[in-house]
């Protein structure tokens, strides 16, 4: 237990630790702050907003009857804008002075002082019940079409389209929360797997470098030393994951996302899936793809660093693997792990062979180091 600490304190230096800090404090700024600062931004306000008002009012689902309260709704806030329009003689001069006449306008040709009008409406003065109507009326659009199948669909796809249909689980429930946590959850795993990569990168070649390990293996028990570096190495992997989750979703509950919780993955707009979990049970989804992932690639860096002779050829070795992984795999496995436009079983047949080959390597290496010839 003494080798195993010591092996953890060489893992997690205060050199290493603040090194850690000044990254995912660059990473933070260039890849994550938008999605927390900036949440939710421009239409997706209302959006939020309206979600919300639906969770509250209908609960985590909405059948007919609570349609018709919608769409009632709807029709009480066309009144509200009506009666906006007609208190504006302007709009009253151009014939505007209903929003059934407004709505059904040409905006695209309209000459400029009419479309300065609407900019007005919109943009100066940012008049909250016409971003909300134009909420509803988008809602109200996909609940009407909320049995319509794509075309271009394989027969599997097709079915588990039809499937949540006869199980009445429809995407009416605004995007803006799911589509923001899965950008988020996107860019916290690519700071996670960088900073996995460079704490546990240096765990072996710096003991190679420095003929440590040729002098530790001339003793009897230090070849045990390999396995006790790929624990020490584990676990430092999984301490790291577990500090940098809770610094991000510490930032990401500023969102304030949790009445969302409780809401089905299918009943968010465009978010079909294979599978049917809550939005909490999609984030814990994420979160253990990440540890996967990450321990994976904690584990690929020890096997790395026991090969190569210094840090340039481990960072040369790395990089394909690593840029690879964040090109093809990155968001099939973690975002849109069961996402209906991906394979059923690609995520778990992904993550089995990435444990599988690894722990492979891990196995193939130790045999390996216990043959080795030492040269002092």
């Amino acid at each position: 237990m003494r080798v195993l600490w010591n092996e953890l304190k060489k893992i997690l230096t205060w050199k290493m630790l603040v090194l850690l800090i000044f990254i995912n404090s660059v990473l933070y700024f260039l890849l994550i702050e938008f999605y927390i600062e900036n949440f939710p931004n421009g239409s997706g306000i209302y959006s939020y907003e309206m979600g919300i008002e639906m969770i509250e009012k209908y609960g985590t689902t909405m059948d007919e009857e609570e349609f018709i309260d919608f769409k009632k709704a709807y029709a009480n806030q066309v009144e509200e804008a009506t009666q906006y329009l007609q208190s504006r003689e302007e709009f009253v001069e151009v014939g505007l002075d209903t929003y059934e006449e407004f709505l059904a306008y040409d905006w695209w040709n309209a000459p400029q002082e009419i479309d300065e009008l609407r900019s007005d409406v919109f943009i100066n003065e940012k008049v909250d019940l016409f971003w909300e109507l134009q909420e509803r009326e988008s809602l109200i659009r996909f609940y009407e079409g909320r049995k319509t199948i794509p075309h271009v669909l394989s027969e599997k796809k097709r079915q588990r389209f039809e499937e949540l249909i006869a199980q009445e689980k429809f995407g009416v429930y605004p995007e803006v929360v799911m589509m923001n946590f899965k950008s988020f959850i996107a860019n916290v795993a690519i700071a996670i797997l960088f900073s996995v990569v460079l704490v546990i990168s240096p765990t072996i070649v710096k003991d190679r470098t420095r003929q440590v390990v040729a002098i530790q293996y001339t003793t009897r028990k230090g070849r045990n030393l390999f396995k006790t570096k790929l624990l020490a190495g584990s676990i430092a992997t999984f301490i790291l994951i577990t500090a940098l989750l809770i610094v991000y979703f510490s930032l990401y509950s500023l969102n304030n996302t949790s009445m969302y919780f409780d809401v089905r993955v299918n009943t968010f707009i465009a978010n079909e899936s294979w599978f049917d979990p809550t939005f909490f049970q999609f984030i814990l989804l994420c979160v253990a793809g990440i540890y996967i992932i990450g321990l994976v690639f904690g584990l690929l860096s020890m096997v790395f660093s026991s090969l190569v002779p210094n840090m340039v050829s481990l960072i040369g070795i790395q990089i394909p693997f690593v840029v690879g992984f964040l090109l093809i795999g990155l968001y099939p496995l973690v975002p849109h792990m069961i996402s209906i436009w991906n394979s059923k079983w690609l995520a778990l047949i992904a993550y089995s062979v990435m444990i599988l080959l690894t722990l492979v390597g891990a196995i193939m290496l130790w045999k390996r180091e216990k043959k080795m010839d030492i040269v002092l």
